[in-house]
């Protein structure tokens, strides 16, 4: 009997280190910055984890989430390791849970900026963060917002507010916060900076001249 039980375990790990050759490896919470590779052949979107490694999302669970460069992310992964890349820049991964982390990075301008309305309530200047209560409709989908820091000849630096409402076509009033890192903003030698904040979407004539110190 001693020698079955020795045998029926020696074969149950056996099956579980074959097992783990077979199944994905699933990684906690973590953080990284959204990297637009489309340049590349095959390349689209890829997340960079704190540590340099490139993730190559194949699938995201979250079909509403909208990806963009220099975006800040907190998510789950599954690294999937039986899928090919033309890409190959880094681990082709399922994206189980995600969302944009607070005090994101101010992103680069394109001509293919998100223009859906919303209203400022109020601002403040955080620890460098830029902290914004926004006003908006919806309510069925994820809504994003990203702060893009526009090429400009000027004396002060413009940064547009954008927002993603992802064709949500509900009604119901949506208030929130969201907050962005202004450091991209300092120069060395000084400890402040002035800005104007615009809201990108058709007909806004909102504009806010700002001074950051630090």
């Amino acid at each position: 009997m001693r020698t079955f039980m020795y045998i029926l375990s020696i074969s149950f790990i056996l099956f579980l280190q074959g097992c783990g050759n077979i199944e994905p490896v699933f990684k906690g919470e973590v953080e990284g910055i959204v990297k637009d590779y489309t340049g590349l052949d095959g390349c689209g979107f890829i997340i960079e984890l704190e540590n340099g490694d490139k993730l190559e999302p194949a699938q995201v669970l979250d079909s509403n989430f909208v990806f963009y460069d220099g975006q800040k992310v907190i998510f789950t992964y599954t690294e999937l390791k039986d899928v090919g890349s033309i890409c190959m820049v880094g681990k082709i991964v399922k994206i189980e849970t995600i969302r944009e982390a607070e005090c994101k990075g101010l992103t680069t301008y394109s001509s293919k900026l998100p223009n859906d309305a919303f209203t400022v309530d109020s601002l403040q200047i955080i620890n460098d963060c830029l902290e914004l209560t926004v006003s908006y409709g919806g309510g069925c989908k994820n809504h994003y917002f990203q702060l893009t820091n526009l090429p400009t000849m000027g004396p002060l630096n413009t940064l547009m507010l954008c927002h993603e409402a992802n064709n949500d076509l509900c009604e119901a009033w949506i208030t929130r916060k969201v907050s962005f890192d202004l450091k991209e903003l300092q120069s060395a030698g000084t400890h402040s900076v002035t800005f104007i904040l615009r809201l990108n979407f058709e007909g806004s004539d909102y504009s806010r001249t700002i001074r950051y110190d630090y």
